[in-house]
């Protein structure tokens, strides 16, 4: 059995779309990357992947925005061939963009969500188990317009408990 608080660090690239819409810009965005383990998780997690897709709406015209974000991802083991840890995570957040809408640039964000390890291994089949708690997050990004759609890096730094 595996508990652990897990953390990590999650680079992706994202591809996010703007609504059309009379008084907003609310958008949609849909990435893909790398999960890097790290503390009590990393001591047994390889670096894996995740997906991640979700929805962005501003507030007011000062580069605030409030987002709704999912994520799941899953690390192979290195203690034993056939283990791994998939995680299902749900958040909430906000944002703060530093360049003017349409242009390139910085941004932050802070999230508070849930997150699942769901623990599986062929070796042991009866070891299978699944935790859900809290997970906080937070990180940085560049944003860059590609056509009608952003792109973005971001680096983000999950805690889950």
């Amino acid at each position: 059995m595996r508990k652990c608080a897990v953390s990590g660090v999650t680079l992706l690239a994202i591809l996010s779309l703007t609504l059309p819409s009379q008084a907003s810009a609310q958008g949609v965005f849909l990435g893909a990357g790398a999960t890097i383990p790290m503390g009590d998780y990393g001591d047994y997690a390889k670096t894996g992947w995740a997906v991640d897709a979700g929805v962005t709406f501003p507030v007011g015209e000062n580069g605030i925005y409030l987002f709704a974000d999912g994520l799941y991802g899953s690390n192979s083991h290195s203690d034993h061939d056939g283990d791994k840890t998939n995680l299902l995570g749900g958040f909430g957040g906000v944002q703060y963009v530093f360049a003017e809408p349409g242009e390139a640039g910085l941004f932050v964000f802070g999230q508070v969500g849930f997150l699942r390890h769901g623990f599986k291994s062929d070796e042991f089949p009866d070891d299978d188990e699944s935790d859900m708690g809290i997970a906080f997050g937070g990180g940085a990004g560049y944003s860059i317009p590609i056509g009608g759609m952003n792109g973005f890096v971001l680096g983000r730094f999950v805690q889950g408990r």
